[in-house]
């Protein structure tokens, strides 16, 4: 697999990921150093490769990267996506010194050249991918494995929220650090719950006085882990 990184900076934008069950305690609780999170997408097309992917990454890879101590690696199916199928790959990495690191770590390892070599032997495995990186911001919560004991979550969420200045930007942040921080059916009920919530519409409104309509585009994706991956 050839990994190429785009860090996506030409439009304002925040991104929102998870269902709550990844996450730890909230950011009120305790502080969260900044971490960095990276969104790796696999696109494939319709037939054998999504089961050979996700075999090729449950016994293959998943290995590998916790032999380097990569971690929480999250492995997700796209349900509602621009792109289907698509394999979802979420990394976290302390600082970018350390993403570095890992990867050339890996990229120096022949258990993963072999592995790579292996999931193109018969045909390709894919036929495009790419990565996002971003960094969290001083109200996110830490992004953790799930406990083995916890159920697997059914649906995860991707929200990116695109601002149209970088002044906006801040009173989307301010918006988020301020207070706005599922099954299907539940993800609806909480969503119209949340909508007409009055502490909600206050920290709307006030948002909007300051900056305008400060929110230009929401994009959303809805995820189902596998069931080998750390994040579910």
């Amino acid at each position: 697999m050839n990994r190429r990184t785009f860090l996506t900076k030409d439009i304002p934008a925040a991104a929102a990921f998870g269902l709550g069950a990844a996450w730890s305690a909230s950011a009120a609780d305790k502080a969260v150093s900044p971490y960095y999170v990276e969104f790796h997408y696999v696109h494939m097309q319709n037939g054998s490769q999504t089961t050979r992917m996700a075999k090729w990454l449950e016994t293959r890879l998943l290995p590998i990267w916790q032999k380097h101590a990569f971690g929480p690696v999250g492995f997700f199916n796209t349900e509602v996506g621009p792109n289907l199928p698509t394999t979802l790959m979420v990394f976290t990495y302390p600082s970018l010194a350390e993403m570095e690191t890992l990867w050339a770590k890996l990229g120096s390892d022949p258990d993963y050249t072999a592995a790579i070599q292996e999931s193109e032997k018969d045909e390709p495995a894919f036929y495009r991918s790419e990565s996002v990186l971003l960094r969290s911001t001083a109200f996110s919560p830490s992004l953790i494995a799930t406990p083995s004991s916890e159920p697997i979550h059914k649906l995860y969420e991707l929200r990116i929220y695109e601002s149209a200045t970088g002044r906006q930007l801040g009173y989307l942040h301010d918006r988020f650090g301020g207070g706005e921080i599922e099954s299907e059916t539940q993800r609806e009920q909480a969503w119209s719950a949340f909508r007409a919530d009055p502490d909600w519409v206050k920290i709307r409104d006030e948002s909007i006085r300051h900056g305008g309509e400060i929110v230009r585009n929401i994009t959303n994706m809805l995820f189902s882990p596998l069931s080998f991956s750390m994040l579910r």
